[in-house]
């Protein structure tokens, strides 16, 4: 297949997995605009989905706020944001007393938030110059989500369907399972 043929290829399943993305994410989430907050208390706290965003991003980062109706209020953060809350170096209502979860959860790197598209994906779903390793994911008929055994690990973190968000110990759980290569090898072969 020649080169053009292959970027067309990926320019499509790339569109259709942004349109199909586009659908799973018109849930029952409310999402605020980050900046703003309601003003009566509950806890937040820092989670992640493994959605792709419509600027290019594989995984949205939020402060999420579960409500008693089972619904979440989500507040986006960067992934710059979601990383200084975590370490504790910027204020948070995600993390109010400033904890570094990266070291309480034993995480040896903020860098494994780089490596959370491999929990969806066979391959690197969008263009890069760069060399990708490949993802995690051994679906070969569709290629953009977990396998169903793969999506039962990931219930074990709390994640129903990837467009959920994960947050408080489990996103950092989730993390820390990420770091350690016995736990990849036992999700890759989940087939």
């Amino acid at each position: 297949m020649g080169i053009y043929k292959y970027c067309v290829q990926v320019v499509k399943i790339t569109l259709v997995v942004l349109l199909f993305n586009n659908v799973l994410l018109a849930q029952d989430d409310d999402i605020i605009p980050f900046g703003e907050v309601d003003d009566d208390y509950q806890e937040y706290f820092l989670g992640f989905n493994l959605t792709s965003n419509i600027n290019g991003g594989l995984v949205n980062y939020a402060l999420v706020k579960p409500l008693p109706n089972g619904k979440n209020k989500v507040i986006l953060l960067s992934k710059n944001n979601f990383i200084q809350q975590a370490l504790g170096k910027q204020k948070s209502m995600g993390n109010p007393k400033k904890i570094n979860l990266f070291e309480k959860f034993q995480i040896k790197s903020p860098l494994i938030l780089d490596h959370l598209w491999k929990l969806r994906y066979k391959v690197y779903p969008n263009l890069t110059r760069e060399k990708m390793d490949p993802g995690w994911s051994e679906n070969d008929s569709i290629p953009f989500i977990p396998t169903e055994a793969q999506m039962e690990i990931l219930r074990g973190f709390g994640i129903e369907r990837f467009t959920d968000y994960i947050y408080n110990e489990e996103a950092f759980r989730l993390l820390s399972s990420m770091e350690d290569p016995g736990w990849v090898k036992i999700y890759k072969e989940s087939f």
